[in-house]
Order: C-alpha cells, then structure tokens, then sequence
C-alpha cells in the first residue's frame, strides 16, 4: 500500500484507496489467504456459534475491514461424523453473518469445483466477454450416457411406473398428484404436463450454461446447476442488476419448495408457468463474489479441504 497522506493509503494495482491506520493496514496485509487454518481462529474471530456447528479447519478467500470470506470444514455439534464444506461470508468490522453456502456431498463438492473453473475460464476479469454459449460441440460419449439414463428413467416411471431407486413398482395416488414407492418411500411428483419430478443424481447433471434459474431483483447471464432434487436446487450463477448493467458478480444460490401441501392436500402453490414455486432458502444472506480474481483462491481452497474431509478422488 502507498501512503498518500497521513492515514489515506492507496493500492498501486486496482489504485483503491483504504482509510485506516499504519496498524490496521499492517494488520491486514498478515491474514493467511488461502492458508489452512485451525477452526477455533474462525470461531474466536467471526460469528459461528459453537452450539450448532464446530469449524475444524478453514481457508480465509478474502478479508478487509467490512468483509470476509472463507471456506470452512465443519460438522454439527451433536454429531462429529456428520461433516460438510461451508463457503461463508462475513460483514463489518464485527465480522457478523452475510451469508453462506453448505455443501454435505462429495459429489456435489466436486460439481462445484468443475463449475467455479468452468466460470473462471468463461468469463473475463470483469465478468464480461462470456463464452459459455458458443456453437454446441458433439455430444461427448459420457453426456450422451447421462441424457440416455434420464429419458429411461422418465420413461419407467409414466410407462411402466417403476421407481427409480429400488426399480419396485410404484402407486398412484388418490389425488393422481405423485407417485409413492411403498418399499423404499421415494416420491414422485407429478408436475404440469405430468412431468415428472424426482431426484437427479449430481453424478448425472450435465454442469452446462443456463440462465434458466428462479432469481429475484436481478436478472442472470449464466450459471451452472451443481444440485437438484424435489425440494432443493444450488446453482453458481453470475448476475447483474437491472438498474446498473455495467454492475456484475458471481452469487452462490440456494432455493427449496415446500413439497407437504401437495402431499397432503393435493394442491399446490404455482409459480411461473402453472410450475412449483422455488423460493430462496431462509438464512442464506448475500452469499456474492464481486471480484473475480478471488475465484482462483477459492477453488484452490475447495481441493484443499476436499482432500481433508476425505472426498478427493
């Protein structure tokens, strides 16, 4: 940092200017970035309350004054072996909750660390110039295998309603809304079109570009879907505001629909399309990446604390 005058500091590559003093910026400059580190400096210093979650380790992706962001491997305080990665982001100086991103599935971690590197080749510095939608190349030999297990599986169940988990046979309803398995308790709702709607294994996801998310506010340019089931959606999609074009970033979202009026009643609440509507799960908060250039950092961090929760292949 260059000292311009006395407290007023300026950074000689992006030229932002950072109030504070001598010791607050020396103070910054010693954070570990993209460092491991003990869970208990995350807890001494940001607002993780032992009493739901224990940090074991963490990986800091960025901090300042008003902001930090971090990637942390934690498991629940009642159970040690239930595990997961957390993306977290603090706010002010106090370092209160922003927002979060839980990831409790190697595979889905793993979706996550192909998407965030296909992002990060895909769009510029300034998340501009997008290259994700050009001519669609040949089908490669492993989506082809993915597509073709989705058509069967769409098939056994209208045609021959056979479950897809346990391959038993299904039962139709009174209220002709889903199917339910009496052998392993998998349900199948039935959508509009009698589409059918079930758990897509993240193995089986294709991680292409899409702009077909359920955001409000903003409008998106791109994403990838990293998980989706019946009630829970996560895709990393990048997204610019209506009012200010020119303001992009790269936000972390989590939706859910509440499945139990349809189950019990036989109706349910319809968003766009006469379709279930998604709605954005309570606490997430403002899970944003403005800068791109932190993108890196955090896939670095997310292989890092994959091999430590033992899901690197």
């Amino acid at each position: 940092m260059e000292q311009l005058v006395q407290e007023i500091f300026q950074c000689p590559k992006c030229k932002k200017i950072i109030k504070g003093r001598i010791k607050e910026i020396e103070k910054k400059k010693e954070v570990a970035i993209g460092k491991i580190q003990e869970g208990d400096y995350f807890h001494n210093n940001a607002s993780l309350n032992k009493k739901y979650e224990i940090c074991e380790k963490g990986i800091t992706i960025s901090k300042s004054p008003n902001r930090w962001v971090a990637a942390l491997l934690c498991h629940s305080s009642y159970l040690s072996s239930s595990k997961y990665i957390r993306l977290s982001w603090w706010k002010k100086e106090i370092n209160t909750h922003a927002g979060f991103f839980k990831i409790t599935e190697s595979a889905v971690l793993n979706n996550l660390i192909k998407t965030l590197e296909k992002i990060n080749y895909s769009f510029d510095e300034y998340w501009g110039n997008f290259k994700g939608f050009e001519k669609k190349k040949k089908e490669t030999k492993e989506k082809a295998i993915q597509n073709k297990r989705l058509k069967i599986l769409k098939y056994r169940i209208l045609e021959k309603k056979i479950c897809p988990n346990c391959n038993k046979k299904l039962k139709f309803t009174k209220r002709k809304t889903h199917y339910e398995c009496e052998h392993c308790g998998e349900i199948i709702i039935l959508e509009s079109h009698n589409e059918p709607i079930f758990n897509i294994d993240p193995k089986d996801l294709p991680l292409e570009f899409s702009t077909n998310f359920p955001i409000n506010f903003y409008l998106p340019i791109a994403g990838i879907t990293i998980k989706w089931l019946m009630g829970e959606w996560k895709s990393v999609v990048v997204i610019y505001s209506n009012d200010n074009p020119n303001r992009k970033w790269l936000r972390f979202y989590s939706w859910e629909r509440n499945l139990q009026q349809l189950l019990k009643y036989g109706y349910y609440e319809a968003g766009d399309g006469g379709q279930l509507s998604w709605t954005t799960k309570k606490g997430t908060g403002s899970p944003n990446i403005n800068d791109k250039s932190e993108v890196p950092i955090l896939i670095d961090a997310l292989k890092k604390l994959q091999k430590e929760i033992g899901w690197a292949k």
